[in-house]
């Protein structure tokens, strides 16, 4: 190793680990996320898609960034860098970094807001302006934070440069305004999260695929328990003797939480490629199994003993073959019932259910000589929305 890395150690390999992982986590979601887009939604939820890659790119910079600073020792004990020529430049570059994920954070959840309000469409207006209320007060404090971080010692340099001997007053003013900002965050991430599960629990669909969609707009909750977390840190970096040791937790769940509302804002929008890798695999058993069970040797009539046309007339498939894996997958996304096509590419939509009944007016047990609708029969509609 370098001389410039000899003093990479303590915490520093935790912050340049976690940094990386949910970086390539968070790549693969949104690589995902493009390609589910363009291939299958292709027209709703531009805006939430455009408003994740804005993070996504915010993102990128802030793991360059924490990568850096902890190889030229941050997450060190303060004894060991303490004579480390490169300390100004890891604490200049968490600084940058700390405002480049506060905005990465801010456009991620401003791209969960969007895929919402696409699902929702224009129904819930109370909830639709909690929304703009509670993420745009987000931008007020993400925009705020940034002179708060650059004014808190004078000269600015003594944010980063210690040996300047810097008047740092500003510091316990910018720790108060961080908890403040945590404490909003986490309101707004829960509200991301529990608000879409008022949403879902109206709609009329199947409980499983209830379930199935308020975990994927749930997930949510994990990016406020980083926040709730993070925001904790700041009393025990305040009143620590190790400040270069004890600002690594602070960084490793001020990351996490980038990265963890990204994650959760890109999960449920990939729900039309699961449920279409679902039906495709379930595709590909069915024809698997029906090669093998249904040729000349096993074919289903020699198998049981009679024909296909008493399968026909029992109302049983007349394609043979073991097919439970085959049913178990459709289960899941392939079988496409009243209720499940409601969930679509392009979000969650309405369907009206007409059912049409004929009553004769020839008397009893008559039938109409015109048909379905006919001049001597009156057809009653009754709409059931879902």
């Amino acid at each position: 190793m370098s001389s410039r890395f000899q003093y990479y150690g303590g915490l520093g390999p935790a912050i340049a680990g976690v940094s990386c992982t949910l970086f390539c986590i968070g790549t693969i979601l949104v690589s995902l996320r493009i390609y589910t887009h363009f291939t299958i939604v292709k027209r709703s939820g531009g805006w939430a898609l455009i408003w994740a890659c804005v993070a996504y790119t915010l993102g990128v910079p802030s793991v360059i960034l924490y990568v850096m600073a902890a190889l030229d020792g941050l997450g060190n004990h303060l004894k060991i860098v303490a004579t480390d020529p490169y300390l100004a430049d890891s604490l200049l570059y968490e600084w940058i970094a700390a405002c480049t994920i506060s905005f990465s954070v801010g456009f991620a959840k401003l791209s969960a807001m969007c895929y919402i309000l696409d699902v929702q469409r224009r129904t819930h207006g109370y909830g639709r302006w909690a929304l703009f209320v509670f993420v745009g007060g987000n931008f007020i404090c993400y925009i705020v934070t940034v002179p708060l971080i650059f004014t808190q010692c004078t000269p600015t340099a003594g944010l980063w440069n210690m040996a300047l001997g810097a008047d740092c007053s500003g510091i316990n003013r910018g720790i108060i305004w961080a908890e403040i900002t945590g404490a909003w965050g986490a309101a707004t991430d829960l509200l991301l999260a529990l608000y879409p599960v008022f949403i879902i629990y109206n709609l009329q669909i199947q409980l499983r695929l209830k379930i199935i969609l308020c975990f994927l707009m749930g997930l949510g909750v994990f990016t406020a328990i980083c926040s709730l977390v993070k925001t904790a840190q700041f009393n025990r970096l305040e009143i620590s003797p190790d400040a270069t040791y004890e600002i690594a937790p602070l960084m490793i769940w001020g990351m996490t939480e980038m990265w963890i509302v990204l994650i959760a804002s890109s999960v449920a929008p990939l729900w039309p490629l699961l449920r279409l890798s679902a039906s495709r695999l379930t595709q590909h058993h069915r024809s698997t199994d029906h090669s093998l069970f249904s040729g000349p040797v096993f074919s289903r009539r020699k198998f049981t003993g009679h024909s296909s046309r008493d399968d026909d007339d029992n109302g049983s498939r007349p394609t043979g073959g073991i097919t439970a894996h085959g049913d178990a997958f459709r289960k899941l996304g392939s079988r496409n019932t009243s209720q499940e096509a409601m969930v679509t590419a392009d979000g969650i939509k309405m369907t009206h259910d007409i059912t049409v009944r004929h009553e004769p007016v020839g008397g009893r047990g008559a039938e109409s000589p015109e048909g379905f609708g006919g001049a001597h029969g009156k057809a009653v509609y009754a709409g059931d929305m879902a």
